[in-house]
C-alpha cells in the first residue's frame, strides 16, 4: 500500500533535559554572590600581624571581639553591637557585665584584634583591664602569613 502524502511523519520523543534555563539561574545567583559578598565583611580595618596559628575550637556562643588601633581607640563587637567605640573604663564595664550574663560554664571569650603597630604596653594594658573585668579566656587574631619568596 502506498503512503499518503497528508500523512505526518512519527518523530522519536526527545527525553533529555533541558539545562539551559538552569544554567542561566546558576549564573544569575553567582553575580549576586559576587555582588553582595564584599558587602558582607564588616569590623574596623586594622593591620593584623601574620603569623602561622591554630584555630580556635567552636562554642556554642560568639566571642566578643575588642578591637585596637594603633592611634588608641577601642572598639568592641559582641552580639548586635557591632564595632562600638568605647573608653577603657565602659570596656571594663560592659565586659563585666557580659561575664556576668554568661550563663555557659566555659566563660566569655574575648578576642583582641589588634593593629600590629601597637605599642606593647598598650596590649598588654587592654589585657590587664580584660583580667581586672574577670576575663579567663582571652585571644588575639592575626592574619594569615604572606608566603615567602621564591616558594
Amino acid at each position: 500500500m502506498k503512503t499518503s502524502p497528508y500523512r505526518r511523519e512519527r518523530k522519536a520523543l526527545n527525553a533529555e533535559m533541558n539545562v539551559v534555563p538552569y544554567i542561566d539561574v546558576m549564573l544569575v545567583l553567582l553575580v549576586i554572590f559576587m555582588i553582595t559578598t564584599p558587602m558582607l565583611t564588616t569590623g574596623v580595618d586594622v593591620d593584623l600581624p601574620k603569623e602561622q596559628t591554630n584555630t580556635i575550637s567552636s562554642t556554642s556562643q560568639l566571642p566578643v571581639i575588642v578591637s585596637l588601633k594603633d592611634n588608641g581607640e577601642i572598639f568592641i563587637s559582641y552580639e548586635n553591637n557591632i564595632d562600638q567605640p568605647i573608653s577603657q573604663p565602659e570596656l571594663i564595664d560592659t565586659l563585666a557585665s557580659l561575664q556576668s550574663q554568661d550563663s555557659g560554664s566555659e566563660g566569655l571569650q574575648v578576642m583582641i584584634n589588634a593593629d600590629q603597630n601597637n605599642q606593647y604596653g598598650a596590649i598588654m594594658e587592654l589585657m590587664a583591664n580584660l583580667q581586672q573585668a574577670g576575663i579567663k579566656k582571652v585571644g588575639l587574631l592575626t592574619g594569615k602569613p604572606l608566603p615567602e619568596p621564591g616558594l
